[in-house]
């Protein structure tokens, strides 16, 4: 079985998800093939690269081959930006296959924009698709997460449902906007959640809060999705009830730090939080393995694979009623609040505090080991593929 993976987004613009899914596909016996197109700012780079025979990158690593192109973002542009986008991941397919042959199957990440690509090769070649739904816009209790959709989005994303031979999302909550854009959808809905290096997260070898203040870890980019805010705010009260008993770090950068610093500043809890700015996977598994809980209250979440890779570590989860974390966050596992409440997120916060026997950091290290694991998640997708396929017999 060959297949195909378009992204919508990919490394080094984001989208390492996209490239480990991938490379655990192709440890499950298949080939796997990825055809790229990654954003660019045209003001940063120089022209002459946008024309040149260097545009176009095939590389092998990792057991998969990669086909890359650059794409030139015009500034303010969407709708422009989109359709030359998909022009151009147009040609690099026809590129591809005429180097490499058609694949089995396509494997489509995120429905805007490769979806679309996705449906063109289809109707032209007739070479089934998959997408996998993996943005937080698409999380239907969400007024926020509604108010990104533009008007123009709905016939090219009918497109690519209409033509996907089945439709992934990463949690039950993206179905309600899937379905409301086509309505048809609803009879080729799965769920096949994130999957999560778990022989890369692993718990620390010992962890005491005896002593000493009680560690919490957020990572996120920060911006005004993720809630940092009421995060500092809940942090606060905290402080007030119980002063020097909690500290926070926060991994990420983003437009709010400035504004976050200075709300840390103005409130008297700057000792008490690291802002540690963007961290590296290493980096990423020494703060969880150093800490006591994790802690992210975002305003929606399509899924939210960092909580996983917390969960991978041992740690109680603290998350919110956002779209994603309710399909994963479980007795045993951590706490489940409302988005915006600071007043609630603190007494979650002393809740794990007071009651941290009672998590058991090899329970919910198996849970995420059973439910998220590279292997497991993999194996379902050739199992997927592998259907389609039989069918299409």
């Amino acid at each position: 079985m060959k297949i195909l993976v378009i992204p919508s987004w990919y490394p080094p613009n984001g989208g390492w998800f996209f490239k480990e899914h991938a490379m655990a596909v192709a440890a499950g016996g298949t080939q796997v093939d990825v055809i790229a197109g990654i954003y660019a700012s045209i003001r940063k780079t120089n022209p002459l690269k946008w024309i040149s025979k260097d545009r176009l990158i095939i590389k092998k690593e990792d057991n998969i081959r990669e086909i890359i192109r650059r794409y030139p973002i015009i500034p303010f542009s969407e709708k422009l930006n989109y359709h030359g986008w998909v022009r151009m991941m147009l040609l690099l397919y026809d590129q591809y296959h005429q180097k490499f042959g058609h694949p089995d199957i396509i494997q489509v990440h995120s429905s805007l924009w490769a979806g679309v690509v996705a449906s063109q090769i289809h109707k032209r070649y007739k070479v089934p698709y998959v997408i996998t739904e993996h943005r937080s816009r698409f999380v239907g209790n969400s007024v926020e997460a509604h108010s990104m959709f533009r008007p123009w989005y709905t016939g090219p994303l009918q497109e690519a449902f209409r033509g996907a031979a089945a439709i992934v999302s990463v949690s039950p909550a993206l179905h309600e906007k899937i379905i409301e854009i086509y309505p048809k959808a609803a009879e080729k809905l799965d769920v096949i959640f994130n999957m999560v290096d778990t022989h890369f997260f692993t718990p620390a070898q010992e962890n005491t809060i005896k002593n000493r203040p009680f560690r919490l870890f957020s990572l996120a980019y920060l911006e005004p999705v993720k809630g940092i805010n009421t995060l500092l705010e809940a942090l606060k009260i905290c402080n007030d009830r119980f002063p020097a008993e909690f500290e926070l770090t926060i991994g990420g950068d983003g437009s709010e730090r400035n504004y976050l610093e200075k709300f840390c500043q103005d409130h008297r809890i700057t000792n008490l939080v690291r802002f540690a700015g963007k961290l590296n996977r290493d980096q990423v598994r020494q703060a969880m393995q150093t800490a006591d809980a994790f802690v992210l209250p975002s305003r929606f979440e399509a899924f939210g694979v960092v909580y996983i890779e917390a969960m991978a570590c041992g740690l109680p989860v603290i998350a919110t009623r956002a779209g994603g974390p309710e399909s994963f966050v479980k007795p045993g596992t951590g706490i489940l609040i409302n988005p915006n409440s600071p007043e609630e997120l603190a007494n979650a916060i002393y809740q794990v505090r007071s009651n941290y026997n009672s998590y058991s950091p090899a329970f919910i290290r198996d849970y995420a080991e059973k439910n998220f694991s590279r292997n497991g998640i993999a194996e379902k997708y050739i199992a997927l593929y592998q259907k389609i396929l039989h069918h299409k017999k």
